[in-house]
């Protein structure tokens, strides 16, 4: 019989520092990128107080995880507030106007649970998240050199809209995919 797993709220559980810490493994593991407070300064405000925390409910923002038998957590994801990543807010306020957008991001899965259905699972229970937020557009970029995830998107039903290249950790360039889809 398949492993069922239930979907938590971080703020519910109070474990910003492990979430952060599972975060930057994957991210360490399957891009092989590095801390760097500059791009994760999302991952940094799990650890703080809600008052500032781009995943806080008071902020408007949402962080899910899910724990094995073992009470790790092996899957995660979360959004916020499109504004708190400005840079990205003005490269996109042609496209959204004046319509409220979220950003999802940090949709990781240990790879041994991959291919399941729980990325799927996670991503739904954050879009009905943020539609209870008032939102109306969810946004979300993808490294364009990861095929499946990708296609994992676009099956979830994220429209790519557009490319941008940005520096990258080891030296030259890496390029995002834009997607969004209206809640």
């Amino acid at each position: 019989m398949p492993q069922t797993y239930a979907i938590e709220t971080l703020a519910a559980t109070g474990n910003g520092d492990e979430a952060k810490k599972f975060c930057l493994r994957i991210i360490r593991e399957f891009y092989g990128i590095e801390y760097n407070s500059d791009w994760h300064a999302d991952l940094d405000s799990l650890t703080g107080n809600a008052e500032n925390g781009w995943y806080s409910s008071q902020n408007a923002g949402s962080f899910r995880i899910v724990r094995d038998a073992r009470q790790n957590i092996i899957a995660a994801g979360g959004l916020y507030d499109l504004s708190r990543k400005p840079g990205t807010f003005a490269r996109l306020s042609g496209r959204y106007g004046n319509k409220k957008t979220c950003q999802i991001a940090r949709v990781y899965l240990d790879p041994a649970i991959r291919g399941k259905g729980l990325g799927s699972r996670i991503v739904s229970v954050l879009e009905a998240d943020a539609s209870a937020l008032g939102y109306d557009i969810a946004y979300l970029h993808a490294d364009a050199q990861t095929p499946a995830t990708l296609s994992f998107w676009a099956s979830r039903g994220y429209r790519e809209f557009g490319r941008f290249s940005y520096p990258s950790p080891s030296g030259g360039t890496d390029t995002s995919v834009d997607f969004d889809k209206a809640l």
